[in-house]
């Protein structure tokens, strides 16, 4: 009874063997897909981050540039700029 189950435990422990090899072929597959999704994601954050950053400041700037845009034809208008005293003189 001895040789029998020293025989079933070698036969376990070599389908064991063959089945730790196989899972760490699928890990190594699996940390590789994670780590190219975990990139994928790093990318998508960063390039939300950039156009968040970029669009916020295109309207800051842009409000900017049209109330600077606003007071030159206001100082146009009411003739306090040195062109239009200039114009206006001759």
């Amino acid at each position: 009874m001895g040789i029998a189950t020293g025989i079933t435990h070698f036969f376990q422990s070599i389908l064991e063997l063959i089945q730790g090899f196989f899972m760490a072929i699928v890990h190594v597959f699996q940390f590789a897909l994670q780590t190219v999704i975990d990139a994928g994601k790093g990318v998508v954050n960063f390039v939300e981050g950039t156009l968040g950053f970029a669009f916020h400041n295109f309207f800051i700037l842009g409000t900017i540039a049209a109330a600077v845009f606003g007071y030159m034809l206001y100082q146009q208008r009411s003739g306090t700029t040195p062109a239009s005293k200039t114009l206006k003189s001759s």
